[in-house]
């Protein structure tokens, strides 16, 4: 009796393993990578948004930047949030590689885009504790310079010379 309650218990224990594989398994991209040939927006730089953060522990308000590059082969990389006060140092780790050294090994930073029109759309992924799911934004373009997602307006800068766009995750 004792045998076959252990039998029974290593089967359940296989067939839950096996089937945590798939449950852990990151999302596929149901967009393709799409070399970008249009002028609806500039790649020769980068995209920023500001916002304004108020901190209530240190009574403070801050001014936040956050990064967006978009390269020709369709891929985008987005960056984290960044004091505005550091936009300097965030160019000079453009230059240096150290913001592609930072990001590189980060999925949910790295995204496809496609323009249809003055529409932009992404996808890319985001985490919900146990996988990496996809993750779709669109967005209006404004002109050559600014696009809108939700109420954060990114804003272009003409910049040279930008991380590489290489990475594991998109092909």
């Amino acid at each position: 009796m004792k045998s076959l309650f252990t039998i029974i218990l290593s089967i359940i224990l296989i067939m839950i393993v096996s089937s945590c594989k798939k449950m852990f398994e990151d999302d596929e991209l149901s967009m393709k990578r799409v070399d970008y040939t249009g002028s609806e927006l500039r790649t020769d730089g980068y995209y920023y948004s500001t916002y304004h953060y108020y901190d209530e522990r240190e009574d403070a308000q801050y001014d936040k930047f956050i990064p967006w590059i978009l390269y020709r082969n369709g891929v985008s990389l987005y960056g984290y949030v960044y004091d505005y006060s550091e936009m300097k140092k965030v160019e000079q780790s453009f230059e240096d590689g150290s913001f592609y050294d930072r990001h590189k090994d980060d999925k949910t930073r790295w995204e496809v885009f496609q323009i249809s029109g003055s529409v932009i759309e992404f996808e890319g992924w985001e985490s919900n504790g146990l996988n990496l799911t996809s993750d779709t934004r669109c967005g209006e373009i404004l002109n050559d310079t600014t696009f809108r997602i939700n109420k954060y307006v990114y804003h272009f800068k003409q910049f040279s010379p930008k991380p590489d766009s290489t990475n594991k995750y998109i092909k």
